[in-house]
């Protein structure tokens, strides 16, 4: 039998951002049902056995390890640096 599970509960459930969550059910990775309550439309996620993401956590650590911390902190320094350049420049105007 399909449970419905609301996404925050899921979100809760398998230790999850409830972004994450609404990124798997936009993908089609989770199936969902959308149901009239109140006069609003809420989103259920049909919980089976099979939803069970014991995989998922581990790839996501497994990306984080890639990023170039350095490299992006670099990038965003000079976007800053720049913004601030032409911040004094509208102030100065």
């Amino acid at each position: 039998m399909e449970e419905l599970i609301s996404i925050q509960k899921y979100a809760a459930q398998n230790r999850q951002s409830i972004h994450n969550v609404i990124k798997k059910t936009m993908n089609g990775e989770l199936k969902t049902v959308a149901k009239e309550e109140n006069g609003k439309e809420v989103t259920y996620i049909i919980a089976t056995p099979s939803n069970e993401p014991l995989s998922l956590p581990i790839e996501a650590s497994s990306e984080e390890a890639i990023i170039d911390y350095k490299k992006e902190y670099e990038t965003l320094h000079k976007e800053f640096l720049i913004l601030r350049t032409k911040y004094e420049k509208l102030l100065n105007a």
